[in-house]
């Protein structure tokens, strides 16, 4: 067992439960800040839906990757739904994203991230909520020099504060796991998000990308899907052969699957979830449906609730309990 960092406190990873190991419990697109606007109120009661619906399927964690959180409000959500666990990050998404620490020096972001696992998110200290998780990002599969930089310093505080790390890796993972490993992580503790989305692969097929995989899981990376009812990125049968490629070379151990909830709003505060206007039956894509749809559309494919178990609790607790062997 290892401690594990959640909003109200440290726990035993043994009290993590089913995970969804990559989530966002967003007030607004997940590339923006995540501040109160004009219509805070509104957000506020459709996350606390979507987390009670959660809460009810048997979803005990939820670990949210923006790395910059509206802190006060999710701890609102949690002191509402003290059931649920939430781990929250630091760290930097993307370079377009339209956040301050696009624009931190290298020293500056060590140290926010440092603060923010050991002391609080700034202007939280006194609170006690801390960052459990360190998130960073590649946009496309050859890393840029500021990405680069990212990873590098993601490595270096994984190694003083012994926390995970998560990665967007629509694009690029094994590149993004030897930066990663030069600089001295501990891969046992990396995620990789997004890996079976096709517009990613570099022309790779299927076998060979179910191949390329393998390589992050056989160096000791876990890697996350949630391309549920996305076929426009990833046919089902497509990502179903990448986790059954996995599972049947001995990588079992290495998967997990979420569903990567976010949601925008537009200037008239009509909430739309990730792709809906354009794909309408991605509507539907919420925590729980991770339970209420994947779990099922896994099932039919063959997949045992061992298997299942393995990936939503027994992975997640072995992932955070590697961070702090860091």
């Amino acid at each position: 067992m290892a401690s594990v960092q959640t909003i109200r406190g440290p726990i035993d990873s043994k009290q993590l439960g089913v995970t969804l190991i990559h989530e966002h419990v967003s007030f607004g697109a997940v590339s923006r800040q995540q501040i109160d606007g004009p219509y805070i109120d509104k957000a506020f009661d459709f996350n606390l839906d979507l987390l009670k619906k959660a809460r009810d399927v048997g979803i005990n964690t939820i670990v949210e990757l923006t790395p910059w959180p509206n802190v006060r409000k999710i701890v609102e959500l949690n002191d509402r739904l003290p059931e649920l666990n939430f781990i929250l990050c630091t760290g930097a998404y993307l370079e377009t994203s339209h956040h301050p620490i696009v624009k931190m020096g290298e020293t500056e972001f060590h140290d926010h991230m440092v603060r923010n696992i050991t002391r609080g998110y700034e202007g939280f200290e006194s609170t006690g909520v801390k960052a459990g998780i360190i998130k960073v990002a590649g946009n496309l599969s050859k890393l840029t020099e500021w990405e680069k930089r990212n990873f590098r310093l993601a490595a270096r505080v994984q190694r003083e504060c012994r926390v995970p790390i998560a990665t967007h890796a629509c694009a690029g993972c094994r590149e993004q796991m030897t930066v990663l490993k030069e600089a001295g992580a501990n891969i046992a503790a990396t995620f990789y998000s997004h890996v079976e989305a096709e517009f990613g692969w570099d022309g790779r097929t299927v076998p060979q990308e179910a191949e390329y995989l393998a390589d992050v899981a056989r160096a000791g990376g876990y890697l996350h899907f949630n391309n549920f009812d996305f076929e426009f990125d990833t046919p089902f049968p497509d990502m179903m052969y990448l986790i059954n490629h996995l599972e049947t070379h001995g990588f079992g151990e290495k998967i997990f699957f979420s569903i990567d909830t976010n949601i925008e709003i537009d200037d008239d505060g009509k909430i739309w979830m990730e792709a809906e206007k354009k794909h309408p039956e991605t509507g539907k894509r919420n925590y729980s449906y991770a339970i209420t749809n994947a779990v099922p559309m896994l099932m039919s494919a063959g997949v045992s609730l061992q298997r299942i178990t393995k990936y939503l609790v027994d992975n997640p607790r072995r992932y955070f309990e590697a961070a702090a062997l860091s």
